[in-house]
């Protein structure tokens, strides 16, 4: 019985590993089709996150005040943060911010 198994398992191995049917040569040019679509879309979309896409219109230009929120804001945060690890010597009132 091993010696039957044995060929048997050969010749499924042999149909499988056969390349010259001229039916999977389709389906191997669209595998590769798709791969290189999507590696250009992977490429596109890491450099779009590093190095920025430039738009046409220019970018809106932050306020004085919205500045100014923000540094409060963050400094607020800063605060929270040094004051939840003891560490005093870190907390900078929001008054005294360089604005």
């Amino acid at each position: 019985m091993a010696p039957v198994m044995h060929t048997q398992a050969l010749h499924t191995l042999s149909t499988f590993a056969k390349r010259d049917t001229s039916n999977n040569y389709s389906l191997y040019i669209i595998a590769i089709m798709a791969g290189c679509i999507v590696s250009c879309l992977i490429g596109f979309s890491i450099y779009g996150m590093y190095s920025g896409l430039q738009l046409e219109q220019p970018s809106y230009e932050i306020g004085y005040d919205q500045r100014k929120y923000m540094r409060e804001v963050h400094q607020r945060n800063v605060n929270g943060m040094a004051v939840a690890a003891k560490r005093p010597d870190l907390i900078i009132p929001v008054e005294d911010l360089n604005l």
